[in-house]
């Protein structure tokens, strides 16, 4: 879904039905001041024209840790073991609940007028 949180459109091109994820990719050695000020940019709607990030719409991917024995990988807050995984789209398995009984993400700003 598009909203991390009330003031926060994390994924303003998220679509409830279209088969895909959004896939953001930041490199793990920005300095820490840098990373406030990149994750501080979602409410201000800046986030996606930072020059430290990636953004696809994907419909899978497989990450495998190369050139190094141990290491630290987190998906949502959780620590996963240190090892290939791999993660896809399953169209249709899933619930979505919402206030007003249809998808309330408009897209992102550049977008919405198109």
């Amino acid at each position: 879904m598009a909203w991390m949180a009330p003031s926060a459109n994390f994924f303003p091109a998220a679509c409830i039905n279209d088969g895909l994820m959004d896939l953001v990719i930041n490199d793990g050695d920005i300095p820490i001041l840098k990373y406030v000020e990149l994750m501080t940019s979602v409410e201000g709607k800046s986030f996606f024209d930072n020059k430290l990030l990636s953004y696809r719409k994907i419909v899978a991917y497989r990450f495998t840790p190369r050139n190094q024995a141990d290491g630290y990988i987190s998906i949502d807050g959780e620590r996963i073991p240190f090892a290939p995984f791999q993660v896809e789209i399953h169209p249709g398995l899933g619930t979505v609940l919402s206030k007003s009984g249809r998808y309330e993400a408009f897209g992102p700003p550049k977008w919405k007028d198109a």
